[in-house]
Parts: structure tokens; C-alpha cells; sequence
């Protein structure tokens, strides 16, 4: 569902807002540093980020710009202007550089979620080997090779493992998201959508109605003298009659339609792009499915209403008339159901 989308894009973006506001305090202090050991150009490349940032964000809170954007601007710098000046300033792999561009790389990792993750990372590996082969080639000095070997490896392991375990546990912690948002969103004993659920599926109809005029039905039902079934038959009796009604649902209804249990014997159906005809024609395949249901001693019907958001003045409205007319449809079905059971 597009608001479960919308609640992850959320949980994701929190995390580039951390570090934009983790990389103005880094450039202040590397402002400080920078400027404390005369390695002016240096600082000047942080004042640049610092300036970039506090540029950002204004835009960022006006919405003319996405915080994904404005912490990928600072990260750009970073990765492809500040690590080699810094590479060639501080002797390459025998310098900070290779540390700091561990940090970088857990930061890329840590702040972008789609394909640009990937072709970031791709190229910033690609400016590090070459910076590598390129140190190697021209290094005048001496050296003990088996050192810088050991070095070159110890470098190589871990980044690879730490941007594996940290990209290992941010997928884990959105699956565990994804998972608890599910869980918090089903009914247990219908494996439905609950109550919960409403407002975001609501909400997402009504923006496309707004939008495009896309019209969609809100379908209210409820199982006929369930009280009556319980009490008879017992609960476990009700809870399969539930389990059965919502079985029916979601193989009448379609992949763009949202079925919920509403509460105790109630269920919602919100019907994406319908009409009249095609509300009716769901409403009558729920219940006829119905009536082939065996395994009980009693038949399963149920009080159906629906109406169009076009007739309604808002989605709540939709939901009211629909309720209503489920009401006057169980009415008329009373004594029917009474004489089944």
C-alpha cells in the first residue's frame, strides 16, 4: 500500500537528515583541524561543504529540494574532492585517507536506499583503486613492501566488511520494519487488514479521486444475526464463520482492492476504480460465494451497503452512507436468517 510506502520513505530519510546534520559538525571540526595544522586547502574544501549545507537546507525545508538530494551533495564532495586531496596530502595508503574513506563508504551505505547506492559505491571504489595503483606507481620513497602489503589488506577486509554488516543489518532492521508495520496493519484471527489500516488506504484513494477523478466505492458488511451464532454454537463457530467471510472476500475481490475487518462481525471493502455496476457485481459474487460454503449447520449470509465516493462529499461521508445502508439491508434480512438457523 502506497501509505506503508510512505512510512518507510520516512523511517529511510531520517536517517540522511542525521548525517547532514553529522557532516555540518564534521566540517566545523575539520574546519578547525584544518586550520590548526595550516593545511588551508583543506579547509577550504570543508568550508565548502559547511556553506553547501546551510544552503540546503533552507530548500530542503521549503520542499524545493529532497533531503536525499541535499545530504548527497555534501557526500559527493566528500567522496570525490576532499579523499584525494586528502590522499595525495596525507601519503596515500600510508595516511588518514584510507580510514576516512571507510567512514565515507559506511556513510553511502548508510544514507541511500536505491540504485544510486550502488553506482555511488561502484565509483568510489573505483577512485580508491586508482588512487592505490596510482600511489604504488609514483611513490619515490622506500619501503618495506611486505608493510604496505599487510596494510593494502588489512584496508581492503575491512571495508568490505564493514560495508557488508552494515548493509546487512540496514536491511535487516527494514525487513523487521516492514514486518512490525504488517503485523501492527493484519487482523490476526482474518489475516485482513484492520482498522488501523483504514485511514492510510482512505487517504490514498482520496488523493487519486482529487486527482484524477478516479472514482472508488467504500463497501460495508457484517455477518447477519452473528450474536445469535455465537451464543448458539459457540465462539470457535464464530471465528471460522469470520475466517470463512474473509476467504470469500479476498478471492472476489481483486489485487487493487482493500478488504479489512472493521470490528467484531463488521468488514470493510474499499474498491478501487469502480462504478455502480462493478460495486454490485462484488457485492453479489461475496455472496454467492457464500452460499456454497459447506462444513456448516447453518447458512452464512450477510447486510451489505456500499456507495461511491461521487456521491459523498468526502470519504468519511462515503463510509457513513455505506454503514447506513448496511444497516437498512440487515433490517430486511432479520427474519430470513432467523428462520436458517
Amino acid at each position: 500500500m502506497q501509505h506503508q510506502q510512505n512510512d518507510f520513505a520516512i523511517m529511510q530519510m531520517s536517517i540522511p537528515v542525521k548525517m547532514l546534520i553529522a557532516c555540518c559538525l564534521s566540517c566545523i571540526t575539520g574546519i578547525i583541524l584544518m586550520a590548526a595544522t595550516s593545511y588551508y586547502f583543506l579547509m577550504a574544501v570543508f568550508i565548502g561543504i559547511l556553506v553547501i549545507s546551510l544552503i540546503d537546507v533552507p530548500l530542503v525545508l521549503s520542499k524545493r529540494m529532497s533531503i536525499e538530494t541535499a545530504s548527497l551533495i555534501p557526500m559527493l564532495i566528500l567522496c570525490f574532492v576532499y579523499t584525494p586531496i586528502s590522499w595525495y596530502t596525507f601519503d596515500g595508503l600510508l595516511g588518514c585517507t584510507p580510514f576516512l574513506s571507510i567512514l565515507f563508504s559506511t556513510m553511502i551505505v548508510l544514507s541511500y536506499y536505491k540504485r544510486k547506492q550502488a553506482v555511488l559505491l561502484s565509483l568510489y571504489g573505483a577512485l580508491l583503486i586508482g588512487l592505490t595503483i596510482h600511489w604504488f606507481i609514483t611513490w619515490p620513497g622506500q619501503r618495506d613492501s611486505l608493510q604496505v602489503l599487510n596494510i593494502l589488506i588489512a584496508y581492503v577486509i575491512a571495508l568490505s566488511v564493514i560495508v557488508a554488516i552494515v548493509e546487512s543489518v540496514k536491511r535487516k532492521n527494514l525487513e523487521i520494519h516492514q514486518s512490525i508495520t504488517n503485523l501492527s496493519l493484519h487482523d490476526s484471527l482474518t489475516n485482513l487488514l484492520n482498522r488501523r489500516a483504514v485511514e492510510g488506504v482512505l487517504q490514498d484513494q482520496e488523493n487519486e479521486f482529487s486527482a484524477a477523478g478516479t472514482d472508488y466505492a467504500v463497501m460495508m458488511m457484517d455477518v447477519d444475526r452473528f450474536k445469535a451464532i455465537n451464543d448458539r454454537f459457540g465462539h470457535h463457530i464464530g471465528d471460522s464463520v469470520l475466517q470463512t467471510l474473509a476467504q470469500c472476500i479476498q478471492r472476489m475481490i481483486r489485487t487493487q482492492d482493500y478488504a479489512f475487518r472493521y470490528g467484531g462481525d463488521e468488514f470493510l471493502l474499499v474498491l478501487s476504480h469502480v462504478d455502480e455496476s462493478i460495486t454490485s457485481q462484488v457485492s453479489e459474487r461475496i455472496r454467492s460465494s457464500l452460499l456454497c460454503v459447506q462444513g456448516f449447520t447453518f447458512s452464512i449470509t450477510v447486510s451489505v451497503g456500499y456507495a461511491l465516493r461521487s456521491e459523498s462529499a468526502s470519504a468519511a461521508d462515503a463510509v457513513v452512507l455505506a454503514d447506513k445502508r448496511m444497516y437498512q439491508c440487515k433490517e430486511e434480512s432479520r427474519e430470513r436468517f432467523q428462520s436458517d438457523l
